[in-house]
């Protein structure tokens, strides 16, 4: 991804820079942003996913799991960026999706510490070494 090269991990970018950068709908708000069906990056809360950039809660809306899934079928990695603030993401790395778990052993806890009952599975990633 050639875009990659002009990020460098802890910088702040807002999201209208990273939707143009990799593409995607700048109004949708979406935790993964896509386009043509493919998922373009991550763009996560640490207030709603205490794990994250390693492992994504994902709730029960139908757009929200069909974002989780359809990454789950692309596969790959994808870049990661993680709210500081309004409208400031701070570049994580890219991160490889390792599974889709809809196992609550794997989210149960995470859901708890941050009072979601929507939870019903958890991206699962692990981040590709430079």
């Amino acid at each position: 991804m050639d875009a990659l090269n002009n990020l460098e991990i802890g910088n702040i970018y807002t999201h209208d820079f990273i939707c143009k950068l990799f593409g995607g709908d700048t109004k949708s708000g979406t935790y993964l942003p896509q386009s043509k069906q493919t998922v373009l990056c991550g763009c996560f809360t640490k207030t709603m996913n205490p794990g994250a950039p390693e492992k994504v809660l994902v709730g029960h809306g139908p757009r929200i799991i069909t974002r989780a899934e359809r990454l789950e079928a692309q596969g790959g990695s994808i870049p990661v960026f993680l709210k500081q603030g309004t409208n400031q993401w701070a570049y994580q790395g890219v991160f490889e999706l390792v599974r889709l778990s809809r196992n609550p052993a794997d989210f149960e806890n995470e859901a708890a510490s941050v009072d979601r009952s929507d939870v019903i599975a958890a991206l699962i990633f692990r981040k590709v070494e430079a």
